[in-house]
């Protein structure tokens, strides 16, 4: 009993006595000896580990799974993607393509079960796009927080005891984005904008939510007469409801569209009589004909979490408008660009320049002057 090296990793071995149900440690030599794959070469998380079984099978919570009835990374994959939680995902297709090109093909054979951190390691390192080059740290990151969604779907039905990819820390990408519009880059991507991406990018750029959010609009949940967007936590990413005021120019463009709004569908964007599904083409070209540089269609929500700070909202409300949890996030995606840093000099100056400096020996050495 104990712990075993061999040349992939630290078993740890118990004399079990099993009762069809459930697994309890055997006293002296009795029992039969199981073992565990720790799935590393590290001593002491395999140590970690042996207190982890052993506590378990004192405890009577560990379970008994024959070889024959572990099912395979591959069946578990298309019977996870055949959920209708994770078809309700917003990245499903993106999902889909993951699991099926990337992470079947490298764990496909083994059992479930048998996948340990060191697999996961194995991954990240073997990754490659398909053209055969290098992804990025946030593509492979994307990957194993797919992988890690999966071992916990699959932990809850009780398929698994424990997750691998959990074990294994995500690297920071360092991929943040502070692309901010000027004001004339802006009136070029709308001017350029095709008539049916219009509304969808003005939304973007003057309040800020999600791609997913805008497409997935209905008309029940825009109130032209009180002037708001009212969001369910069914519609946002972070499942809680919220409250979007309408601007003027957005209240006006959602107005227009509600005019000639279908009958056979309830959704507010459309192309050709049919919902918008994606803008991707569209949007890539409107940029490349505005003559923009490294845009993409997500920058236009930093624009308007930046646009919100520079009309002097405060962050708590701004944050309530565009969607954020936490202000980590809200300062993430408000950027300071080098006109902010002039308008601070300028004010700065404006402060100085109303206040006059008297000599130190009058009574008061600093007066306020009235603009």
């Amino acid at each position: 009993m104990g712990l075993t090296k061999r040349k992939d990793s630290y078993y740890v071995e118990f004399r079990v006595i099993d009762d069809g149900e459930k697994l309890a440690l055997a006293r002296g030599r009795g029992g039969k000896l199981k073992r565990w794959k720790v799935g590393s070469m590290n001593r002491t998380l395999a140590k970690q580990q042996e207190t982890i079984i052993k506590t378990d099978l004192l405890r009577g919570m560990a379970k008994p799974k024959p070889i024959t009835d572990s099912m395979t990374f591959q069946k578990w994959a298309e019977e996870y993607l055949s959920l209708e939680e994770i078809k309700r995902l917003a990245s499903y297709k993106d999902r889909c393509q993951t699991v099926r090109l990337q992470l079947v093909p490298f764990f496909g054979r083994k059992r479930l079960p048998d996948i340990a951190p060191a697999d996961v390691e194995a991954y990240r390192t073997a990754r490659r796009l398909r053209s055969g080059g290098m992804p990025t740290i946030g593509t492979v990151n994307n990957d194993h927080i797919m992988l890690k969604h999966m071992y916990s779907v699959a932990e809850r039905r009780g398929l698994v005891q424990s997750n691998p990819a959990k074990r294994i820390p995500l690297p920071d990408p360092h991929n943040e984005r502070d692309r901010i519009l000027s004001h004339d880059e802006w009136d070029r991507l709308y001017q350029a904008s095709p008539v049916h991406l219009k509304p969808v990018v003005l939304l973007a750029y003057g309040l800020g939510p999600r791609l997913s959010e805008i497409l997935k609009l209905t008309w029940d949940r825009i109130d032209l007469g009180r002037g708001f967007i009212q969001l369910r936590a069914a519609d946002t990413k972070t499942k809680e409801p919220r409250l979007v005021p309408l601007t003027p120019d957005i209240h006006a463009a959602l107005s227009k569209l509600s005019k000639v709004r279908r009958l056979d569908t309830n959704r507010v964007f459309l192309y050709e009589g049919k919902p918008i599904k994606s803008v991707k083409r569209s949007f890539q070209t409107a940029v490349r004909e505005a003559g923009i540089t490294d845009l993409r269609f997500h920058d236009l929500r930093h624009c308007a979490a930046t646009n919100l700070r520079r009309a002097g909202v405060d962050s708590v409300t701004a944050m309530r408008i565009v969607g954020h949890k936490s202000e980590k996030m809200h300062k993430r995606y408000n950027s300071v660009a080098e006109c902010d840093l002039t308008a601070a000099a300028n004010k700065l100056n404006t402060y100085l320049s109303n206040t006059v400096i008297t000599p130190a020996g009058s009574s008061e050495s600093v007066q306020t002057v009235s603009a």
